[in-house]
């Protein structure tokens, strides 16, 4: 049995496509298909309402995605079947005049738009909220998107990536790290509501480039996938960094990001775009290369006291995961949890 089980997802929202790229196949009429945690779903903007449906039609089991969208709705490829928004179906055109039985219709998936992107999620009874993203819509702050990217890892695998301290001097030498500052502080994680936050106080004198976003920073991690940076520099400029991974299916996730920042607004947005790809390009071959791709069992990896944050986290996915077990009242228990998890700072680190 896998350490994790993926099916406590479900009770969180995740964002599977950019509003640009439902834009463009509305444009064409085409219906966008997407996957969500191994579920084929399409996702069709249907009379200015944004509707998202299993990838299925319920009558011959055609891939809806291959249909296309008109006036009153999402058109099956393969005999015609019209369903609305809301998922019914409206129109049989081999039987015109058949009375459709209401039983005759799609099951709509929850369907909500935030910060330019569309998020779905699978089942509702947990009453998750859309993660937060403190820049957007702040005005202080010009919030960039950067271009969305699937690798071959899971979204917890993504996510930890984002939030491990020590790497930087290895993977990101001179860009996010100096290989002569190689010891990082133990952080200090806490739980509020459903975060897990922590700083990070980096070492004052690397020499990094301009556009490095590296100072004192406030860590925030939506649980499960999501995760906002804030750096604070010296000058009293603020820079934020937001990502979250979308896990797509075992083994594969995409992730959608912001960098956002108070400098320069009105600048170019470029060189700040090309160091974040710089960063993922140095991240990418060793988060591919890890194996297995999902999270293990405490007896698959060793830790040490340097991966605090690696193992708070571990440990809440862990409790979801059992939580959603049990059913949609122990993930809201486990969300609305507010304790500090346990922290060691010498010896070994236990388990995760």
């Amino acid at each position: 049995m896998a350490y994790l089980d993926d099916s406590a997802w479900r009770y969180f929202w995740h964002p599977v496509c950019t509003l640009p790229e439902l834009a463009a196949a509305a444009a064409d009429n085409r219906v966008l298909a997407v996957t969500l945690l191994g579920e084929p779903i399409a996702v069709a903007e249907i009379a200015g309402t944004v509707a998202a449906f299993p990838d299925r039609c319920i009558h011959r089991s055609t891939r809806l995605s291959i249909g296309c969208v008109e006036a009153g709705g999402l058109r099956c490829a393969y005999h015609g079947w019209l369903y609305d928004a809301g998922g019914r179906c409206v129109e049989i055109p081999a039987m015109p005049d058949y009375k459709i039985p209401p039983g005759f219709r799609l099951r709509k998936i929850e369907t909500q738009v935030a910060y330019d992107l569309v998020w779905l999620r699978l089942d509702p009874e947990a009453g998750t909220e859309i993660p937060g993203c403190p820049a957007w819509g702040d005005e202080a702050f010009r919030c960039v998107a950067g271009e969305p990217y699937t690798w071959p890892t899971s979204a917890g695998r993504r996510l930890e990536n984002f939030v491990d301290l020590s790497h930087f001097p290895f993977v990101h030498d001179g860009s996010l790290g100096d290989r002569r500052h190689t010891t990082v502080p133990i952080a200090e994680t806490a739980r509020v509501g459903g975060e897990l936050r922590f700083r990070f106080e980096p070492e004052p004198d690397m020499d990094l480039p301009d556009v490095a976003l590296m100072a004192p920073t406030d860590y925030r991690l939506w649980m499960p996938f999501t995760v906002n940076l804030e750096f604070f520099f010296p000058d009293g400029e603020r820079g934020q960094l937001w990502m979250t991974a979308s896990p797509v299916e075992s083994g594969t996730c995409r992730s959608f990001w912001f960098t956002c920042r108070t400098a320069g607004r009105d600048g170019d947005d470029r060189p700040h775009l090309d160091f974040q790809d710089l960063v993922l390009g140095e991240d990418l071959p060793v988060i591919a290369a890890q194996d297995p791709p999902e999270i293990p069992g405490p007896a698959g990896e060793q830790s040490v006291p340097a991966d605090a944050v690696s193992l708070a986290y571990r440990r809440w996915l862990r409790e979801l995961s059992g939580a959603a077990q049990k059913g949609a009242a122990e993930v809201s228990r486990s969300l609305a949890a507010g304790k500090r998890p346990r922290q060691r700072r010498s010896g070994a680190a236990g388990d995760a």
